[in-house]
């Protein structure tokens, strides 16, 4: 009868809201971060779309075998990023060091603001604000992910922007910090570093999206544990069962070579930054520390190297 809604269109409808309640745009679903949100959305029963430039890669397939739903999009390309975030409740913002960094993550911004969600979660980086005062100090560029910080405060977007600390599978990773059996770092001894497992960010992403009251409108510091190198060091030899040394890695090198890293790590030297973990512990009780992650992933990680490392 005209006029009149029936049991099954209000079926419809009340599951057409409460999907958009529950579905969350994961940019970056197929790297480290992106991964492991969509993973702690997914066991939390979000309804996770997963924003793809390829939705046939390995890591795409297995996303979509977990449940969740694929989008094709790229994030050099704003349109596509809007389209898939029409009719999302959240949107998990991450984007690599790259050329691109400071257009993709306005993109994202733009997008989210223009498809009205209702909460993004923007992952930053760890001392965000005292590396980018320390950087205009010095007379250098503002860090690309303070930019995008500051975009997404001008656009008033409802939003959580978590700062993780640096993650614990660098120090296993020959591209970062673990050369030829050895853990080489551009830091002085005496530094405290903040670390944490990529696990975890996505483990505090999907706690700022089920809580918004508590997470809302917050820029968070993440960290699981705080070492200085010759812990790190400690640590990964009572994991190896065998003594990993380390070195510190002259900094005048890394300006000749790889002047931006130099910078970041010239600023963690003089200025750096400290995290209280203890209520980031009673907010997520499973926040590993290092021999916890050691434990349970990077112990594997480690020897693997080891044993590719010639003898």
């Amino acid at each position: 009868m005209a006029g009149t809604t029936t049991h099954y269109e209000e079926h419809v409808m009340n599951t057409t809201i409460e999907t958009r309640d529950r579905t969350v745009l994961v940019t970056g679903a197929t790297g480290n971060q992106g991964g492991a949100t969509a993973r702690h959305l997914l066991a939390a029963g979000w309804h996770v779309r997963a924003l793809v430039r390829d939705d046939t890669t390995p890591a795409a397939v297995a996303l979509a075998a977990a449940g969740a739903e694929l989008v094709r999009g790229d994030l050099d390309d704003r349109a596509s990023v809007e389209a898939a975030a029409r009719g999302a409740h959240g949107v998990y913002s991450v984007q690599s060091a790259n050329p691109n960094e400071l257009t993709q993550g306005k993109n994202v911004a733009d997008a989210a603001k223009a498809a009205g969600v209702r909460h993004l979660v923007y992952s930053s980086v760890g001392g965000a604000e005292s590396q980018n005062a320390f950087y205009l100090q010095r007379g250098w560029e503002p860090i690309e992910k303070w930019r995008i910080e500051e975009h997404i405060r001008d656009l008033d977007l409802p939003v959580t922007i978590l700062r993780p600390a640096g993650f614990m599978e660098d120090f296993t990773n020959p591209a970062r910090f673990f050369q030829n059996g050895s853990l080489n770092v551009p830091w002085h001894d005496e530094l405290v570093m903040q670390l944490i497992a990529i696990d975890d960010t996505g483990a505090f992403a999907a706690l700022a999206f089920a809580n918004p009251d508590d997470y809302l409108g917050k820029a968070i510091e993440i960290t699981g544990d705080r070492l200085t190198a010759p812990q790190i060091a400690a640590a990964l030899s009572t994991a190896a069962g065998r003594p990993i040394p380390h070195t510190q890695v002259p900094l005048d090198a890394l300006w000749e070579h790889a002047p931006e890293v130099a910078k970041v790590f010239t600023w963690a030297d003089e200025r750096y930054f400290d995290t209280d973990v203890a209520p980031l512990r009673q907010a997520h009780p499973g926040l590993m520390d290092f021999t916890t992650w050691l434990d349970r992933t990077g112990k594997a990680r480690l020897l693997a190297q080891l044993d590719s490392t010639p003898a």
